[in-house]
């Protein structure tokens, strides 16, 4: 009976949990401030974040 109810709870769990994974990086990640983009900071740094942000820190969007 155990073994049933860790079965169901971790299904459960996974369908929760896998869309979040999917939505939140990876190719074609995108928010409501953009594409997701590399980003070149005006220090150097390089960073990822959506489009929006990296012009708001004056960064250059880098096309990958």
């Amino acid at each position: 009976m155990k073994s049933i109810l860790a079965v169901i709870t971790l299904a459960f769990t996974f369908t929760l949990v896998a869309p979040t994974f999917a939505s939140n990086g990876g190719a074609g990640a995108s928010s409501a401030m953009g594409p997701w983009k590399g980003c070149e900071l005006p220090n150097g740094k390089m960073d990822y974040m959506p489009t929006l942000e990296c012009e708001r820190q004056y960064g250059e969007v880098q096309p990958y």
